[in-house]
């Protein structure tokens, strides 16, 4: 029996042992259920919780009435989105991301992740504080490593002037996005672009060794997860058109330097 911290783990056990029961290859149970063969291989081997619905699927396909949707539910609260999220972000080759609200986690220092997590309703312990700025910095290591993968990321102009923290922390920020990186690309993408399709929110696309394309949309009071092709396709293609409207990287300096002088 599966303990609470392992339930993603023992839904992909029995998804896989009941598919195996009945003599279906992946492929199979992909093409009786609306996620990809990936998608389904990634639950079976524990690297992804469950979406929603493939519990009640499989009680229908394999004839258990409500077994794996309560399995299901249990693995859902086992695991969080952004969870699975930062999981497949350390698995990452590419991470293609647009953010118009803040700087994007990857690229925060930790002067303003701090001040970002004190907001007013959003304030935290001081010792929960320290350990979210410490997880946000861990994460930016990946940037860093031997196999570090290759960013892109656009921001909006909005977050240039958007000030968290004193006067201090935002020069620190706005030089820390001049650092030039060989893996590292960062965007900005001006007012003057007027309306475009990340309008609708923050967007991020990961490239996975041996698996399909993943996005995650950012959002409240949780993100999701995105792996269904078309909704990748779409999210890739609102990608796209926001890069294509944004400053390439040397107009993109020159306007962050510009913001720096006046911060």
């Amino acid at each position: 029996m599966a303990n609470s911290s392992g339930f993603v783990a023992y839904f992909g056990t029995e998804l896989r042992r009941h598919r195996e029961r009945l003599g279906w290859h992946r492929e199979q149970l992909a093409e009786r259920v609306p996620w990809s063969v990936w998608t389904v291989a990634s639950v079976e081997q524990g690297r992804r919780k469950p979406p929603p619905g493939l519990g009640e699927h499989a009680d229908a396909l394999f004839n258990l009435p409500g077994v794996m949707t309560e399995l299901s539910k249990k693995a859902q609260d086992d695991s969080t989105p952004f969870g699975d999220f930062v999981d497949l972000e350390q698995r990452a080759l590419l991470v293609k991301l647009f953010d118009m609200r803040v700087v994007p986690g990857l690229l925060q220092t930790p002067a303003y992740a701090r001040a970002l997590n004190q907001l007013p309703g959003r304030s935290l312990p001081p010792q929960e504080l320290d350990r979210v700025v410490r997880m946000r910095i861990e994460r930016q290591r990946l940037l860093d490593r031997d196999n570090a993968p290759t960013l892109h990321a656009v921001i909006d102009e909005a977050v240039l002037c958007r000030q968290i923290g004193d006067c201090r922390v935002m020069r620190e920020q706005l030089a820390a996005l001049c650092r030039s990186r060989p893996n590292v690309m960062v965007q900005v993408l001006p007012f003057s672009a007027g309306s475009h399709d990340g309008i609708v929110g923050p967007i991020t696309i990961m490239r996975l060794p041996d698996e399909p394309d993943v996005a995650y949309a950012d959002g409240w009071p949780e993100g999701r997860l995105i792996d269904t092709p078309a909704e990748v396709i779409r999210a890739q293609q609102a990608f796209e058109q926001i890069a294509a409207l944004a400053l390439p990287p040397d107009l993109t300096r020159e306007m962050i330097q510009a913001y720096l002088e006046e911060a």
